[in-house]
């Protein structure tokens, strides 16, 4: 039987990221890709599974009903705010990675210091030069979003 394991060459490569019909939009197969997600997302999904048609009813037991408590306690938006910020997050391809934007969305970093103290990974735009300003246009875009809703 051959060895059928990926070679270091194919883990490096960026897996592709399928297109959705709107930008930020949340589908069940945005999960399925492994893609980072906030708590909000999550609760979305959740939800998504719960009320489809010929769907099997939640589960009865503890993990699940403690999952869902923990997610509803602490998921700190809607749906529509979580579209407009990965919406907002996604629209220069390859600027941020999946984690580091369900990260921003969750977080609010005020400014790149602070995100760059909770995400070190965002170092590599504190240079001082166009793309920490980019970033810092992401992360106000971000603010006004959670402050005055996604239609801003």
């Amino acid at each position: 039987m051959e060895d059928t394991k990926p070679t270091q060459a194919q883990l490096a490569q960026p897996r592709p990221v399928e297109k959705h019909r709107r930008r930020g939009a949340l589908t069940a197969d945005f999960a399925a890709n492994g893609e980072a997600l906030t708590l909000a997302e999550v609760r979305q999904l959740l939800s998504i599974s719960r009320d489809q048609v010929g769907a099997p009813p939640a589960p009865d037991n503890k993990v699940y009903k403690s999952t869902i408590t923990y997610v509803d306690e602490f998921a700190n938006m809607d749906a529509s705010l979580c579209e407009g910020m990965r919406g907002a997050l996604m629209a220069r391809p390859g600027f941020l990675n999946n984690f580091e934007i369900a990260q921003i969305m969750h977080l609010r970093p005020e400014r790149v210091e602070v995100a760059v103290a909770l995400i070190p990974s965002l170092e590599r735009y504190a240079q001082g030069d166009e793309s920490e300003e980019y970033l810092a246009g992401l992360l106000e875009e971000v603010r006004t979003i959670a402050r005055y809703g996604a239609g801003v």
